[in-house]
């Protein structure tokens, strides 16, 4: 489990890095303003097309992402800089 707690930090560091990089402010959260899909991440992150969408999946049904064709929104930040940095809110 610690090696996917990894590949989940380097997702994470990916979505926040573009955010920055290209980030715009919508209704929902801040979107990547350009298209992007979930094999773009798992290239960017070396790691499979099926981790990436099992991660986006999940944080989907956390609230933190938003994402659909060629799109992804963060819609909590903070919760995903977290996870970038291995810590949970309790923490």
């Amino acid at each position: 489990m610690q090696k996917d707690g990894r590949v989940e930090q380097r997702v994470a560091h990916a979505l926040l890095r573009l955010v920055r990089q290209a980030g715009r402010s919508d209704g929902d959260g801040i979107a990547i303003d350009f298209p992007i899909s979930r094999q773009d991440i798992a290239e960017m992150t070396g790691t499979t097309l099926h981790t990436v969408s099992r991660i986006m999946s999940a944080w989907e049904d956390k609230g933190l992402v938003k994402s659909g064709r060629q799109q992804v929104t963060i819609v909590e930040s903070h919760k995903l800089l977290l996870l970038a940095e291995g810590r949970t809110e309790r923490d």
